[in-house]
């Protein structure tokens, strides 16, 4: 019996940053996440430094809204707050001042970086995250031109005892060759810890894990399949 999935990286809160449009948007996208095997999201908005207009509190109250309105659709799902910080040198007291929070209120953060490139400052931020007891957690390196470049980069911060989060839609394809290519060597390496659908609706970007699970399971076989899906993922609900 295949192990139910846990979706770590998903903007399935309607009206907050580019992902769910509505609620009747959020509905849909929770309806296909269940039905493909789905129990637990962690609603992850985007958070812009400077350039995000809600709070960290509305993100909880927000998730508790959904999970009834999964509730009384009859779906067996749940929804839990996070966000996606775009990395800046102030993350430390953002989270500090409470204006950002961890994965589901566990010690694991979800981080973004630039497309382009990986700012200078970016090894002292995580290091000093690290140091209050937070585990970044990189979003999708995978699509990152830098990464692409030079997928080795992110073997140095794995070493560090930083996770990487890779993007389903990348594993099927769905970001071209270059990120599809860069996902399965980081993964072949044993770098990669979870693999998240970073859905923003419930069209073509959905939070359908069946596809890419199926692909890791046919190259990777199935304990591979169950850690980057599921167990890994355990863990931040045990911290």
């Amino acid at each position: 019996r295949l192990l139910m999935y846990i979706d770590i990286h998903c903007h399935i809160i309607p009206g907050v940053d580019d992902g769910a449009k509505d609620e009747a948007m959020s509905l849909e996208m929770l309806k296909i996440a269940h039905d493909c095997g789905t129990r637990h999201i962690i609603a992850t908005p985007h958070y812009f430094f400077g350039n995000t207009s809600y709070e960290f509190a509305d993100i909880k109250e927000k998730c508790e809204h959904l999970n009834n309105i999964a509730k009384n659709a009859g779906l067996n799902i749940t929804v839990y707050p996070g966000c996606e910080v775009f990395i800046t040198p102030e993350i430390v007291e953002l989270y500090d001042q409470g204006l950002i929070g961890t994965l589901a209120g566990s010690c694991y953060m979800l981080i973004e970086f630039p497309r382009m490139s990986i700012p200078p400052y970016t090894d002292t931020v995580l290091y000093h995250l690290q140091l209050k007891g937070i585990t970044p957690v990189i979003a999708h390196p995978e699509r990152y031109i830098e990464i692409q470049q030079k997928p080795e980069l992110m073997g140095a911060y794995v070493e560090r005892g930083i996770l990487l989060q890779a993007n389903s839609r990348s594993i099927t394809g769905m970001y071209g060759l270059k990120a599809k290519r860069t996902v399965m060597r980081l993964i072949k390496e044993g770098w990669v810890h979870f693999v998240a659908s970073d859905a923003h609706s419930a069209n073509s970007c959905n939070p359908d894990l069946a596809n890419a699970a199926a692909r890791i399971e046919k190259k990777f076989g199935l304990k591979m399949r169950e850690n980057l899906f599921t167990l890994n993922a355990l863990k931040i609900f045990e911290h």
